[in-house]
């Protein structure tokens, strides 16, 4: 199976991570929260990334989103970061590290590929 995607229409997914003064912002708010342990629980890079890409998180309540989770939890990280890039998603960022969430990436488009989720 050949790549379709050049480097000019290939998604990448490190595009959707907060910037540093994003960064610097977010613990400036958690400082200033009512709750900060909870706020800090409640933001990461992989929400971000998701929502980025594909508008939406994987709902592992559905048994057949948590079995695609199992699927890509078991394969080895290389077919799984191929599989993503085949799909049009660069999953690495500039020091060369998968950005955080990148196995719900992989869970994202196989349910895609196998009609359990479809994007607007």
């Amino acid at each position: 199976m050949s790549n379709q995607y050049t480097e000019e229409n290939l998604i990448r997914a490190a595009s959707f991570l907060p910037s540093q003064q994003e960064k610097e912002q977010q613990i400036a708010d958690l400082s200033a929260s009512a709750d900060p342990l909870a706020t800090l629980l409640y933001s990461d890079d992989r929400e971000t990334v998701l929502y980025g890409i594909f508008g939406d998180l994987p709902d592992y309540d559905n048994p057949e989103m948590e079995d695609l989770w199992d699927e890509v939890l078991k394969a080895d990280p290389e077919e799984i970061y191929e599989y993503c890039f085949r799909k049009g998603i660069d999953l690495f960022q500039d020091d060369g590290k998968p950005v955080s969430g990148w196995r719900d990436i992989a869970v994202m488009l196989k349910a895609i590929d196998k009609g359990i989720l479809q994007l607007a």
